[in-house]
């Protein structure tokens, strides 16, 4: 499972075995940063209540301080290409290792080491009424194209009732369009829309039509990553528990996060953090997303602690 997708993951598993073991602090490695809940799209979709909360700079800058090089910054929303001062202070510290999540209406800056974009649809008319936002399709794609020879570039697609389907139509135009990205991820609308949310046939349909078509229009890091999140057919369903993860071992990964909320607060899972819960610690929802390289970390981290 080896992979440049999630960052060291094998070396933060060392490392939290060696720290549990001799009772010091585990070194946090990742820092999500949820900088704002503001949005440039309006996407039908998004289950994201949006309001006008951001990040302030003075916050953002105390935490570059205070993980400094040591840690990877992932900025996430939200949207924040909507804060104006977020891209120049990235490009100016090229000490910090920077990964972002965007929609890429507006164009990523410089010094991103990963770049993770949304996009749903070859459809420019169909995406264009998806985010309410006139030409936004044309401009975005431009925009992947650009950056996706500059950095490490990946798009990801939300699987709804209405685009999974043309999930292989999608996998193929990105390998042609996107010469230079280096993988595309499908993730799965978690919602409760009736016009977006996938339903029990739907899956067999996925799993038994389309996704033998989609897996031959794969690169293997796409293949790779999609083995991992979308598993089986309960994936697809929303609602489903995955009892296979389970609750009775801590969630050692969480150990080496830390999740920054827009108003400053510091938190341990983004998956979590997102669904609402806010405190440390595993919760039955993590039931639900977690994927198997996420889990298989917990399962190694254990595996390694119960070594004699």
């Amino acid at each position: 499972m080896e992979s440049l997708y999630w960052d060291d993951f094998k070396r933060r598993e060392i490392e939290t075995v060696e720290c549990i073991k001799n009772g010091s602090t585990i070194p946090v490695r990742r820092v999500a940063v949820f900088i704002t809940e503001l949005c440039n799209f309006k996407c039908s979709y998004c289950n994201v209540q949006f309001t006008s909360k951001f990040l302030s700079k003075a916050r953002f800058e105390e935490l570059l301080e205070q993980y400094g090089n040591t840690a990877l910054f992932h900025i996430t929303g939200g949207e924040p290409s909507v804060i104006k001062w977020l891209y120049p202070l990235i490009e100016e510290r090229t000490d910090i290792r920077f990964h972002l999540n965007t929609n890429a209406y507006r164009l990523p800056p410089m010094n991103i080491q990963r770049l993770k974009v949304s996009l749903d649809t070859t459809d420019a008319q169909y995406f264009d009424s998806l985010v309410g936002v006139r030409g936004a399709f044309n401009r975005v794609v431009k925009n992947i194209k650009l950056k996706s020879s500059e950095t490490i570039t990946s798009v990801t697609c939300t699987l709804t009732k209405e685009n999974y389907k043309s999930a292989p139509e999608f996998m193929a135009f990105c390998r042609q369009e996107f010469p230079d990205l280096y993988a595309t991820f499908f993730s799965i609308y978690k919602g409760t829309n009736e016009r977006f949310k996938i339903n029990k046939a739907d899956a067999e349909e996925f799993f038994n039509v389309v996704r033998p078509e989609l897996e031959k229009e794969m690169d293997t890091e796409s293949l790779n990553l999609f083995t991992e999140t979308i598993d089986n057919k309960r994936r697809l369903i929303t609602g489903k528990k995955f009892p296979e993860i389970t609750l009775d071992t801590p969630c050692y990964l969480s150990l080496s996060e830390r999740v920054i909320s827009p108003e400053g607060n510091e938190y341990f899972c983004s998956h979590l953090y997102r669904d609402g819960i806010l405190k440390a610690g595993k919760h039955k929802l993590c039931q639900y997303g977690c994927n198997r390289r996420l889990a298989k970390f917990n399962e190694d981290v254990a595996d390694m602690l119960n070594e004699k």
